[in-house]
């Protein structure tokens, strides 16, 4: 009974929290002099939605129209994908947040509050467009060759599969020892964590504009930007490879990124919760002088913690370049995936399945806000409903000490009534 008492209470939590950011958010939408049910409605639509959606009961059950007969029926709006669907964009979107989400929950099981991922992002990035421009020239040459064509059909298969896949391990590779570094000295020198990633996010940042403005730019265009990947590097999208014909993928980048991000979870989980290495690391985070005692290294557990979120964060950027941007432009780097990443995690309580669901949320309400200005409603307002729904889901301690309050008020009153009256 305690058991389903408290995953009751974990999940109202968040839907109260919701609920309220939207109330809240209502009273902004009345001031501008709009309906707060219309817009969100068309914030819904925008976010979740299949084309032709216009109200809530449409992201479950669309009314079809056939062109030639006129017919008309009734489809499982999630499914019905003509002209594209608005959950591909978010599934896009929600590819490199699952990643720096997981990367940071991994960090925070160990104990360590890493904020680092932008930096690890950043770095994993550049690694990526780098080897992705440069490298398949390097092996044209060394064949004999213009361009893939000539490498025959096996040797462009070869290529397809080797040059992404080295491409990724040193993204994760380079992800990994810059977040090892933070890592090391915390261990050895006891420097403060958040302080240290927040000092390692500028360096990479200011490095990573240093390379795009100056060795690896492309040309003299008004905007930096690096030379794009050769087309063996890409991670082609779904809608231009095997779901080419599947109309529900057009209008997104959606593509093996996710499959290597849903991967990832599945990986973290049995790592964390099924291996032992994982159950040292949330005893480090639990009880440091407890887990040394009992023979638990946590030096190790730390380094081992922020070696795999670098991974991850590096995993994130080249997955964004390969699979999304195919080329590094200036402001690439200021793009807060990373920091989207941590609030994530904390969001979803560091829950494997709970990112997963807020990274998806949380992508679909960044697409929704956007468009809302496309229906002459100001996308500030979208901002606001955003932060208003963070701001309350954040307010998890207080939600609990409410319903705590209430539970101790309905046994108390529950007990009076049932206590025999004296004086028989």
């Amino acid at each position: 009974m305690k058991r389903w008492q408290s995953t009751l209470e974990t999940a109202l939590i968040p839907t109260v929290a919701v609920l309220l950011g939207l109330v809240v958010g209502g009273l902004f939408i009345t001031m501008a002099g709009l309906s707060p049910f219309e817009t969100y409605q068309r914030l819904a639509c925008e976010g979740f939605g299949a084309d032709g959606c216009t109200t809530f009961g449409d992201l479950f059950v669309i009314e079809v129209t056939d062109a030639e007969t006129g017919a008309t029926q009734s489809v499982f709006a999630p499914f019905y994908g003509s002209r594209g669907h608005s959950l591909a964009l978010a599934l896009e979107q929600a590819t490199p947040l699952i990643l720096t989400a997981l990367a940071a929950t991994v960090a925070f099981k160990a104990g360590m509050f890493s904020i680092g991922m932008d930096g690890q992002f950043a770095l994993g990035a550049v690694v990526a467009v780098f080897i992705g421009y440069w490298l398949p020239p390097q092996i044209y040459t060394l064949f004999g060759v213009s361009d893939v064509t000539g490498m025959g059909v096996v040797g462009e298969t070869l290529m397809r599969i080797i040059i992404p896949t080295l491409a990724i391990a040193a993204a994760m590779i380079t992800g990994a020892f810059y977040s090892w570094i933070a890592g090391i000295l915390k261990v050895k020198l006891n420097v403060n964590e958040l302080i240290c990633t927040i000092i390692l996010n500028a360096i990479a940042v200011q490095f990573v504009g240093f390379l795009l403005n100056g060795p690896m730019r492309s040309d003299m265009n008004n905007i930096a930007r690096t030379p794009r990947i050769d087309d063996v590097a890409w991670l082609m999208p779904f809608n231009r490879g095997i779901f080419a014909e599947v109309e529900w993928f057009n209008g997104s980048r959606l593509g093996v990124g996710i499959v290597l991000a849903l991967l990832a979870g599945v990986l973290l989980w049995f790592f964390v919760w099924r291996m032992t290495a994982g159950y040292e690391q949330r005893m480090t985070r639990g009880a440091q002088p407890f887990a040394r005692f009992g023979g638990v290294s946590t030096g190790r557990a730390i380094l081992r913690a922020m070696l795999i979120s670098g991974a991850l964060s590096g995993l994130a950027g080249s997955i964004q370049i390969l699979g999304v941007e195919r080329r590094m432009v200036d402001g690439f780097v200021n793009s807060g995936i990373g920091f989207d990443g941590v609030l994530i995690a904390i969001l979803a309580r560091e829950s494997i399945m709970g990112i997963f669901a807020v990274a998806l949320l949380y992508s679909g309400l960044q697409i929704g806000a956007i468009n809302l200005q496309f229906g002459n409603i100001p996308r500030q307002l979208g901002g606001i409903i955003i932060a208003l729904i963070i701001l309350f889901t954040s307010m998890e301690s207080f939600f609990r000490e409410i319903i705590t309050r209430t539970r101790i008020r309905m046994v108390a009153l529950s007990q009076r009534r049932t206590a025999p009256s004296g004086g028989d």
